[in-house]
Order: C-alpha cells, then structure tokens, then sequence
C-alpha cells in the first residue's frame, strides 16, 4: 500500500507517469471509490445529502470520461485505466489537502483575511499541472496541449459544479 502511495505522490510532483501503476481493476475500483467519497465530504459542506451525492457521481463520471474520450479520439483505449486511476488517486491526495482548507476557510469569520484562497488557488493550478502531466503521457502530446486540455476539464468542471451548488441553495 505504501508503494501505491508513494507512486502517486511521485505522479503529483511530476516525477511518475500513469505507465508506473499496475493495470489493475481493482486498483481502479479502489480509486474511484476513494474519489468519489472526496468529493463528496467536500460537497457535503455547501450542499444536502442528496445534491452532495449527485455532485460527487457527475465529478466521478466526468474525470472518467475525461479519461475515455481524449483516449478515444487518440485511437488509445487501452490506457485507460492506468490512465483514470491515475487522475483518480491524484485526485483523492488533491482532495485530502483541499477538503481542511475548504473547511477552515468556511469557519472564518465574514471579512476576515487569510492567505488560504491563494494557497487553495496553488492547489487548483499543481493540480491542473498533474493532470496535464498525466494527459501527456498517456495520450503521448506535448505538455502545452495536454494542460490546455486539463485547464478545458478544470473549467467545464467548475462550471457544472457551480451549476449543482446553485440548484442546491
């Protein structure tokens, strides 16, 4: 287990490649379970049970479909799931580090600055870039594309999300 983990540590500081894990189903299972339970104690902080579990699927079911297309339309399906558990397993660290400063953000006092927005806004980009990192190795691009591609998904992301929270309040 501490294996797993260290290859996706390495994969955030851009020193893995999805190549580095095993094709493994359950490890891909393991991941997306790990994902979707992120997203949905994150989501659980702004929105009902029910709205918070939708949330958490349409994120799950985007990130994989990220993963299927762009491997698709490069005649690369059989990468995916190296592919997709890679994005997911980054995924869950990036959510383990976000979901405290999301919540202690949330607890601050109305007006009170803080420097964790721009700590959150570095997340937001690292993980941009650990995407890209990704995209690139697995649909074999060069980094420039595979992170316009990984901004694209960031900000389709967003903009369904902000759509769930708003149809939650």
């Amino acid at each position: 287990m501490t294996t797993l983990l260290l290859l996706f540590i390495n994969i955030c500081r851009l020193r893995g490649t999805p190549q580095d894990l095993p094709g493994s189903r359950f490890l891909l299972i393991l991941t997306t379970t790990g994902y979707f339970a992120i997203g949905l104690a994150v989501s659980l902080l702004e929105l009902s049970l029910g709205l918070a579990i939708l949330s958490a699927m349409v994120d799950t079911l985007m990130l994989a479909a990220l993963a299927w297309f762009s491997l698709w339309i490069t005649g690369k399906t059989p990468r995916f799931t190296q592919t997709y558990t890679a994005l997911a397993g980054t995924g869950v660290l990036f959510g383990l580090v976000g979901w405290p400063l999301i919540t202690f953000l949330q607890g601050l006092p109305e007006g009170q600055s803080s420097s964790l927005p721009l700590l959150l806004l570095g997340l937001v980009i690292w993980n941009i870039m650990v995407i890209g990192h990704i995209l690139r190795h697995a649909l074999g691009i060069m980094m420039w594309a595979a992170s316009g591609l990984a901004l694209f998904y960031m900000y389709l992301s967003i903009c369904v999300m902000s759509a769930l929270y708003l149809a939650g309040s």
